[in-house]
């Protein structure tokens, strides 16, 4: 990890514990999508019966479980072909986004395209209502 990086990571983590709780989120979509799928802290019993183990695979479920047709995006080009037929029910999420993909993640947060971000440190999920304002959430 590259030394900007870890001061980022440093400068961002009251920030990011702030809105991991739901506190300074407005919309209540995206407050119910922090609380309710990103960072739910209840077992499901589908866990065990999925092989579903670590914290990053069962937050991916879930986040399956809240939009089916989630796109799971793990590089450059990836990304620039599912923007191109991405329309306003497209969700991606964006994986290792402190690592390989932290230029990608830059691309994503300047893109007017991508409206609404949540950056989660290692993954970071992008929606693409056009309905909405330009908005980037540090969870």
């Amino acid at each position: 990890m590259s030394l900007s990086r870890t001061l980022y990571n440093y400068t961002t983590a009251l920030p990011r514990w702030w809105h991991r709780h739901g506190f300074g989120i407005q919309s209540p979509t995206d407050y119910e999508l922090i609380r309710d799928v990103l960072f739910e802290n209840l077992h499901y019993y589908a866990y065990e019966e999925q092989g579903l183990r670590t914290k990053a695979e069962r937050q991916l479920y879930r986040i399956r479980l809240w939009h089916p047709e989630v796109i799971v995006i793990h590089s450059v080009d990836e990304y620039h072909e599912a923007e191109k037929a991405a329309d306003s029910e497209t969700v991606m999420v964006i994986e290792d986004i402190s690592g390989k993909n932290e230029t990608l993640w830059q691309y994503v947060l300047n893109s007017p395209h991508a409206r609404i971000t949540f950056d989660m440190r290692h993954r970071g999920l992008v929606l693409f209502d056009t309905k909405r304002i330009k908005q980037n959430y540090i969870l």
